[in-house]
């Protein structure tokens, strides 16, 4: 079987998006697991201490496995693209690289995308009004429920909600969102990891699943009738469990996945387990999206001690869902 295509959108041009996804593109595992179309700004990928990469329609072999190319989008300036510094230019960029990341997998020439970190004020800034990735690939896709898993060996988690000021969490929760999550989870779990009968857990909100009601109603009012909802359509669903002992139940190996109320009670677990190796993957999309779960550190951008890990794992993760996905249309 041919290898697959991952489009890796580079990011943020001024953050250390160019240097991990070249590392990661050189990278041998990677090579040997797919051909890798880098997305982005040639002269920002030179400036992360790229060689001079073939154009995408060359077929020319690179030692240690599947050449890596460039999709040339931008032509910035070195003034757009100075290490460190957020500019309404390198927004409107990284824009553009995922754009033509999408456009790729929707034309056939790859099989999934991976995108390296992006700045959400400079995307702002560029105009274009999005939180993130996850809902601006919603919004190109025309679809209308997606959901974040962040994915590693130990611990997966899936977030109902994703980037709001903890106090809107409670009013945004409600029992078709937190349903949905947990069938979006099931299916990705069945689907594309190959789980017969998927073990999902759901987090309580409140402290000690709400304590009947002293610490907060959510729990009876929204997670739990959802809960029943999911478990009556033959789903092995548990909740909701208070988060304090969830996490470590879940890393033992007794949930595939947990279903978490807001973006830190999820995120701070996993990044205790998958700090530098795990991947962010969006449930929902009709493509195969991954990417990083760390932002642009402009702190250290342009230094070259950026770690590739987390992007080297999405696209491997990108690889082996977009093989998956081929083999099953093959069947």
């Amino acid at each position: 079987m041919p290898k697959p295509v991952v489009a890796v959108s580079m990011g943020d041009p001024a953050g250390i998006g160019p240097e991990v996804a070249v590392k990661a593109a050189r990278d041998a595992a990677v090579r040997r697991a797919c051909r890798v179309v880098l997305v982005g700004d040639p002269r920002s990928l030179e400036q992360a201490r790229a060689p001079r990469w073939p154009d995408r329609k060359s077929d020319e072999p690179t030692a240690g496995g599947a050449p890596v190319v460039v999709e040339a989008v931008s032509g910035l300036k070195p003034a757009q693209i100075r290490p460190g510094r957020s500019s309404r230019a390198g927004g409107e960029a990284a824009y553009r690289y995922i754009l033509r990341a999408v456009d790729l997998v929707k034309e056939g020439a790859a099989g999934a995308m991976a995108t390296a970190p992006i700045s959400k004020k400079a995307l702002n800034d560029a105009g274009h009004l999005y939180p993130g990735h996850t809902e601006l690939l919603a919004d190109l896709t025309r679809t209308r429920e997606v959901r974040m898993m962040l994915h590693g060996t130990r611990l997966k988690v899936v977030l109902a909600t994703v980037h709001l000021p903890l106090t809107e969490v409670p009013g945004t929760l409600t029992r078709g969102r937190v349903r949905t999550t947990v069938e979006l989870t099931h299916r990705a779990l069945r689907e594309w990891f190959g789980i017969a009968e998927p073990r999902v857990a759901v987090a309580a909100l409140n402290p000690h699943g709400g304590e009947d009601g002293m610490f907060g109603g959510e729990e009876r009012r929204v997670i739990r009738p959802a809960v029943r909802d999911c478990a009556a359509r033959g789903m092995d669903v548990s909740g909701p469990v208070p988060a304090d002992s969830l996490f470590h139940r879940a890393a033992r190996g007794e949930f595939d996945a947990v279903v978490c109320m807001y973006h830190d009670q999820g995120l701070g677990p996993f990044k205790l387990l998958h700090f530098t190796d795990g991947v962010n993957l969006t449930l929902g999309l009709p493509l195969i999206r991954t990417s990083v779960d760390h932002g642009t550190a402009y702190d250290i951008a342009g230094k070259g001690v950026a770690d590739s890990r987390s992007m080297k794992q999405a696209i491997l993760l990108a690889a082996e869902l977009a093989r998956g996905r081929k083999s099953d249309r093959r069947a």
